[in-house]
């Protein structure tokens, strides 16, 4: 059983979004741990009467601190039968921090570096806050910083492995990412598997536009391949990985795979696509050819529309889309293109979320309409994602259809 604390008041009174626990319920229950209790508590609680905790029943407690809580570590230790002592490791990376930021220690900074003597040291090079974890007897407590991007990397380059290393019955997994099905269709689609005798769970994790669809059984359970087979089958164009990878890793990984580089015109994205697949590996930028942003309908200055009157007339549309993929293959050298053009506000002629994306090569280039919902954060993120997915399924020959304007 996984028990997630977080101990902060902003939390607490709803002035931060917590989303951190979200992503370590959804990358735990993945892997096959079950969540229990998710609480949000206050700095001052008395935390030994309110969590009372009983050792060596298998169970894993994150606490999750705006910074370090001198009572959480004392209880640990308590809990563990150890005590407090210095760490170098953390006591070198905070000054590593403070000298990076130019900032002096004060003496409760100390916290930070005081953990249980049990503790293996997680250094969190990013901010103030650091991280450890102990094992004793058959449990594990785990204290990591409330910063969603700090305690993510901890999480993902440490902490994960460690977890799963200590964890003795084995299951084995399948994880589909899907792109352009809702969960409720993926219910009806897959209403035989879901319903399965064979004790081979099956679990859907949703964001908009996408579907997470996570397989899992004992690891001698023979009719998981099985079942496995038949999600792919049923579902094969709508699923852009089978492994648990961002999709812009996909996308990079089929770009390095092939050899070859793909070039952005974007309007309504404002160079997020090229940002995100940038950011993938050391060697991305080896498989994106000079690109363009253009904001503010800069497309209706640009030469790659030739002055075509005929094109300019309007901010967002089908055609605008189209010839800006095609002239800029012309003028560059990339393999592939991905222009987009949309709106995330209401005006005049348009619908909020109203865009259009064109993907292709020189021997075809389609043109997607959609309308995605949301704010406007929200509307880039689903125009990217779905810019990937479908040259994703290009690439991999697998093209999907729909509402679309091929032209």
């Amino acid at each position: 059983m996984v028990y997630i604390y977080t101990i902060s008041d902003k939390a607490l009174m709803g002035k931060q979004v917590n989303i951190l626990p979200a992503y370590l319920s959804e990358s735990l229950f993945k892997n096959n741990l079950k969540i229990e209790q998710q609480t949000i508590l206050s700095s001052g609680t008395d935390l030994k009467s309110k969590l009372n905790i009983s050792t060596n029943n298998g169970n894993i407690y994150f606490f999750l601190v705006e910074k370090a809580c001198k009572q959480l570590n004392e209880y640990i230790c308590e809990l563990s039968n150890c005590t407090l002592l210095d760490n170098p490791y953390l006591k070198n990376a905070l000054h590593e921090y403070y000298k990076k930021h130019n900032l002096v220690p004060s003496k409760d900074d100390e916290n930070e570096w005081q953990i249980p003597s049990l503790a293996r040291a997680v250094v969190n090079p990013n901010g103030f806050v650091q991280g450890y974890i102990v094992t004793y007897k058959n449990d594990i407590f785990c204290v990591l910083p409330n910063n969603y991007n700090e305690a993510r990397e901890m999480f993902d380059d440490v902490i994960l492995d460690f977890i799963l290393s200590n964890q003795k019955k084995k299951y084995r997994s399948y994880t589909f990412k899907t792109f352009g099905l809702s969960e409720n269709g993926i219910v009806q689609a897959l209403a035989t598997e879901i319903k399965n005798k064979f004790k081979v769970s099956i679990n859907l994790f949703s964001k908009p536009f996408e579907v997470d669809i996570v397989l899992k059984s004992d690891y001698s359970n023979e009719h998981l391949d099985e079942i496995a087979k038949n999600v792919l089958i049923k579902l094969d164009k709508y699923i852009y990985a089978v492994e648990d990878v961002p999709i812009e890793k996909v996308l990079y990984e089929l770009l390095k795979l092939n050899d070859i580089k793909i070039g952005f015109v974007e309007d309504v994205t404002c160079g997020e696509l090229m940002s995100r697949l940038n950011k993938q590996a050391p060697d991305a930028k080896k498989y994106i050819a000079p690109s363009l942003v253009l904001t503010n309908k800069d497309y209706k200055k640009s030469k790659l529309l030739n002055n075509d009157n005929s094109l300019i007339q309007t901010d967002i549309d089908a055609n605008v889309v189209y010839k800006l993929a095609v002239e800029y293959l012309k003028q560059n050298d990339a393999d592939l293109v991905i222009s987009t053009v949309g709106t995330t506000t209401v005006s005049q002629d348009t619908l909020a979320g109203l865009c259009y994306i064109a993907v292709g090569d020189r021997n075809e280039i389609h043109v997607y309409k959609n309308i995605f919902k949301g704010s406007h954060e929200e509307i880039v993120d689903c125009i990217c994602t779905a810019s990937y997915f479908y040259l994703i399924k290009k690439l991999k020959k697998n093209d999907f259809h729909f509402q679309q304007i091929t032209v």
